[in-house]
């Protein structure tokens, strides 16, 4: 993919899923209001908060992606970017889901559980793959070898 074009993509991305936990954190303030009454609504709050610091980091992190990919004029296939965002943008899901009650940490339960911890796990795969061919391309670009 054209250097500027994954630069733009992944910065975007981290700006947009910043923007969205921005938000996300003032529906957080909601239920800490007063009076306080029991909400019956069954969120576990501290797992959203979770999510909110996650999709923060991992925008920083996309962000930080293009910034490399920029400064070192990576050229990169089209995947790396689909992982880094795809990543970015569905693995805080599972603090979103154990705040409702499925557990996106261990492959167990039922078949909602499963998609989510394989949802998980291949987010976290694809993060580590994307950084990967990052790191590679920008060594190479420096004339090292591995």
């Amino acid at each position: 993919m054209e250097t500027i074009l994954a630069t733009k993509w992944l910065v975007a991305s981290g700006c947009f899923a910043i923007f969205l936990s921005s938000l996300l954190g003032v529906v957080m303030l909601i239920p800490l209001q007063k009076p306080r009454q029991p909400t019956g609504t069954g969120v576990n709050f501290k797992q959203i908060g979770a999510a909110h610091i996650d999709w923060i980091m991992l925008g920083l992190m996309s962000t930080a992606a293009g910034g490399l990919i920029y400064l070192f004029d990576l050229t990169l296939p089209f995947y790396v970017i689909g992982f880094m965002i795809f990543g970015a943008w569905i693995n805080p899901l599972s603090y979103v889901w154990r705040a409702f009650g499925i557990n996106a940490f261990q492959f167990a339960g039922g078949p909602r559980q499963r998609l989510a911890s394989f949802l998980s796990g291949f987010s976290s795969v694809a993060i580590i793959l994307a950084w990967g061919v990052i790191f590679y391309s920008l060594f190479g670009s420096l004339g090292l070898r591995l």
